[in-house]
């Protein structure tokens, strides 16, 4: 229903059972008791309405950044009906149309990465790569086990138990203990409070240096990778200096680390590029991703894997790695090109858009272009879209095959 053709009891009445049914995420509810929860009834473009036709600019892109290409586009909502009519899902031990299609565009965007695997979320797509990483070391080595992930400080990484063991956030992590083993805290390289008390460009990139000593401490027999944000988000927009990422990704080579990047945030144009490590000089082993992939319009998270000979090797038992998965199908089904959105109507919401216009952010674009998406709070990465998972580990051995 319109909320403007709304009478005034009816949204009384859905207020009433916000407060009395639904759990609202990362909320006080205590607020509720002097003031009426948020209710979002609509969206076009950037503009959001709530139940009381209230209009916002929707500035953190559905409020976890993952609506990239904004809200109302009837070329997706169109493609995702014909695609749920003729089938919805099937499980990721068959392929079909849509998903093979997604796959190779996908990879046509990260070439140097050979497999796409699909999961549902951002957070599954990260524990896929750490079951990945065990799995490879374990088939590689019977001598030692490289099965310990080391994370940044202050860095993301989901919210299921293995993705938020390796969350840097304790203000996240508060109250959900205890988190698994096997997973170990390196500094984080916001240079504003530097963790080492040192003052950038006159440092040695100590921030980083860090992580061998970290290692050295586990032991290196026992490291199998590290995740990373390219830049980190919710815990503090941090983009490291150009020199932190390539001193990382030496000391992960020579102890033979797998390193992992986090795009689920930054990916899909957020930072002005494709995706947020192209602004180093560096080259991940894995890369996984979510939110603004499918833009929230269904969930489709993936992650490419430079693990292509998983595929040619009878020693991957298959059943490990998937669950029920996404509905790859439909999620992956490609909508007809159409012209970026522009607002329309009144001159507040005109002036909203050309202001996320001059600053890079007319949304559909970023399929296209890896020069847009300026702002960083403005179009997202997120909830309820696609997550995958990359990497770059199987062209090393020839012993494994893709996960299936």
């Amino acid at each position: 229903m319109d909320h403007t053709s709304m009478l005034p009891e009816s949204i009384e009445a859905l207020l009433k059972q916000d407060r009395d049914y639904l759990w609202h995420h990362l909320t006080q509810h205590k607020i509720f008791k002097t003031s009426e929860p948020l209710i979002m009834v609509q969206g076009q473009g950037l503009i959001l309405k709530d139940i009381r036709g209230r209009e916002y600019l929707d500035a953190t892109s559905g409020g976890v950044w993952c609506v990239n290409v904004g809200y109302g586009r009837d070329s997706i909502a169109d493609a995702v009906c014909a695609q749920l009519k003729k089938m919805p899902y099937y499980a990721g031990t068959a392929g079909n149309i849509p998903t093979i299609q997604f796959a190779r565009k996908v990879i046509s965007l990260l070439p140097r990465l050979g497999k796409v695997f699909f999961s549902n979320s951002g957070s599954e797509a990260n524990e896929k790569a750490f079951k990945m990483v065990r799995q490879y070391f374990r088939l590689k080595y019977k001598n030692k086990d490289k099965y310990k992930i080391l994370y940044r400080n202050r860095d993301y990484h989901g919210t299921t138990l293995a993705a938020l063991s390796a969350t840097g956030q304790q203000e996240r992590k508060e109250s959900y203990g205890p988190f698994l083993e096997g997973f170990v805290e390196f500094p984080h390289a916001c240079c504003y409070r530097c963790p080492v008390a040192k003052t950038y460009p006159g440092c040695s990139i100590e921030c980083a240096l860090a992580l061998e000593a970290v290692i050295q401490r586990q032991g290196p027999d026992t490291v199998g990778a590290i995740i990373v944000e390219p830049i980190t988000a919710g815990g503090g927009i941090i983009a490291p200096v150009k020199e932190y990422y390539p001193l990382l990704q030496e000391i992960c080579r020579k102890y033979e680390v797998l390193m992992i990047m986090d795009e689920v945030v930054c990916g899909f144009g957020r930072t002005g590029k494709m995706f947020g490590y192209e602004h180093y000089d560096i080259d991940p082993d894995m890369v996984t991703m979510a939110k603004g992939m499918a833009s929230a319009y269904m969930p489709c998270p993936p992650q490419w894997s430079r693990m292509t000979s998983l595929t040619s090797s009878s020693m991957i038992r298959p059943t490990r790695w998937p669950i029920s998965g996404t509905s790859a199908p439909t999620a992956a089904v490609p909508a007809p090109a159409r012209q970026p959105w522009r607002a329309q109507g009144s001159s507040k919401r005109n002036i909203s858009a050309r202001t996320a216009g001059s600053s890079g952010i007319t949304c559909s674009a970023a399929w296209r272009s890896s020069g847009l998406f300026r702002l960083w709070g403005m179009c997202g990465a997120g909830v309820s879209s696609p997550a995958l998972n990359l990497s770059r580990t199987a062209k090393r051995s020839s012993r494994f095959r893709n996960p299936s």
